[in-house]
Parts: structure tokens; C-alpha cells; sequence
């Protein structure tokens, strides 16, 4: 539930009424004000003003007073000394299935904390790390690694950096187990493709090592026109240096092309 304590989490719970007051699902009431779901759900998270629109859809498609909508969002977005800019476009964290869904969602809490500087988020976390209590809790966290955090350039090395981080960008302490989920969902996600990934190159391998060999890896190039001027890369898809027999190119092919007909790209025909 949002934070009612401050003028952001007034007006999300200000939102979340007029939508329950209609029976409304999240996706319904974003299909109902043109917008996606990700963003009616930030708006009614209350961890940042949504903008003039999100508000002005709920005015005018799902009931909420536009006297009141204009009081909360006025207050909400009232931030002496800071410039509103515009912010990455991020999912939810529970909607966070990708690398860069959540490198984009690391990115957006940063800017909602109006971007400190990375020697403000490292003295954070020093200064946190300095309690007894939290020691254990936070990794160290470097201006650099900050950095790239903060601007796509990496995912935290682990939960304990990911902890710092959130820490350093002042998210709520409740908030924490959410992203932690959303962070290894992706790793799991990660190795899980990479696991596939091996398995089918390895069970490529053995396929060609036990039916095509080097004696018929080599017989297919020499009647294709090519003579191996290499050991056969163990690969149908690797590439393989091999010199025409009829033009004298030297060329890198790979077998599994040279098997459906592509040949030396200067001969208009293969040697039989």
C-alpha cells in the first residue's frame, strides 16, 4: 500500500479509490484511461508523481474529482529546488523478467531520488555499512559500480549490492524483498538460457563428430569444389579455410552451408 505519510502516497491511494469505486482491475482502468498497465500500477504505487495525464485520465474516465486530483497532485509534485525531468520508462518490479527490464527499473529509482551524485550514494551505504546492525546487510558500493548501475551499464553483483544500491537510492526497506525476487528472477532466467544454450552447442558437436567426421566433413567439401586447408573445426557452422579448386579463391566456408549448395561465391557452379 502506498505510504500515506507523504503527498505522493496520498494521491496514489487517491487513485486507487476512484478505481475501486468503479470495480476496476489495474489493466482495466489503464485500458479505460489509454494507458499500459505498468504505468497505472506506478502511479498507484506511490513511490513517485505520476504525470498530469495518468491523473487527468482518472478525472476523467474513472470518477476521481478533479478539485481533489488537482489539490494532491499540485502538493505531490511540488519539489523546491529540483527541475522535473523525464525518467526511463520501466516496468514494475514484480513485472521484471528481463536483463534490461531490470536494468531500467535500477535506473528509474536513481532518477525518482532526483540523481545524487555517485560519491552521495557510496557515503550512504559507507555510512550504513559503519551501524553494526547493517554491516552485514550491505555490500561496499563504488562510485563506478554506482555508476553503471545507475546507467544500464550492469546489474549488481549480487543481493548484497543490489541491498546497497536500493539502500543508496533511499528505497523503502519493505520494498527490498520485491526487488530482490525481480533480481533473481533474472539471474535464474540467465542461467537457465545459458545452460540451454551449452547443452545445445555440446549436443551439436557430438552429432557432427559421430556423423560426419573429418573424412566426411572433407569428402563433402571436395566434392562441393573446396579443399581444407585446416583440420575440421568438429562444427557445421564454424567457419572452415578452404581454397577453390577451380578459381583458386581461399575463403572461410561453413560446412552446413556448403551441404545445401553454397559454394565459392566466384564460381557460378560447384565441381561435381
Amino acid at each position: 500500500m502506498p505510504d500515506t505519510d507523504n503527498a505522493v502516497g496520498q494521491l496514489a491511494c487517491a487513485l486507487r479509490r476512484s478505481r475501486a469505486v468503479l470495480g476496476l482491475t489495474q489493466a482495466q482502468a489503464a485500458d479505460a484511461i489509454g494507458k499500459s498497465t505498468s504505468t497505472v500500477q506506478r502511479a498507484e504505487a506511490g513511490a513517485v508523481a505520476p504525470k498530469k495525464s495518468v491523473v487527468d485520465g482518472y478525472v476523467d474516465k474513472l470518477g476521481l474529482a478533479p478539485e481533489e486530483a488537482k489539490r494532491l497532485y499540485e502538493k505531490a509534485t511540488r519539489a523546491p529546488g529540483q527541475q522535473r525531468r523525464s525518467l526511463t520508462q520501466a516496468p514494475h518490479p514484480r513485472m521484471v523478467s528481463t536483463r534490461d527490464e531490470l536494468g531500467r527499473a535500477l535506473a528509474r529509482i536513481w532518477e525518482e531520488n532526483n540523481r545524487p551524485s555517485m560519491q552521495q550514494l557510496q557515503d550512504r551505504v559507507q555510512a550504513a555499512r559503519e551501524a553494526d546492525e547493517k554491516r552485514k546487510r550491505y555490500a561496499f558500493l563504488s562510485r563506478s559500480a554506482a555508476y553503471r548501475i545507475s546507467h544500464r551499464q550492469q546489474l549488481p553483483s549480487g543481493v548484497e549490492q543490489l541491498r546497497a544500491y536500493l539502500y543508496a537510492c533511499r528505497v523503502k526497506e519493505r520494498q527490498f524483498p520485491i526487488w530482490i525476487q525481480a533480481y533473481q528472477r533474472v539471474k535464474a532466467k540467465e542461467k537457465e538460457e545459458s545452460a540451454a544454450k551449452k547443452m545445445a552447442s555440446s549436443e551439436e558437436r557430438r552429432i557432427w563428430r559421430r556423423w560426419i567426421g573429418w573424412r566426411r566433413a572433407t569428402s563433402i567439401m571436395l566434392n562441393a569444389g573446396l579443399h581444407p586447408a585446416e583440420p575440421f573445426p568438429r562444427s557445421g557452422t564454424a567457419p572452415w579455410t578452404a581454397q577453390c579448386m577451380r578459381c583458386g579463391l581461399i575463403g572461410r566456408f561453413r560446412l552446413s552451408s556448403v551441404m545445401q549448395g553454397r559454394g565459392c561465391p566466384e564460381c557460378t557452379t560447384l565441381s561435381p
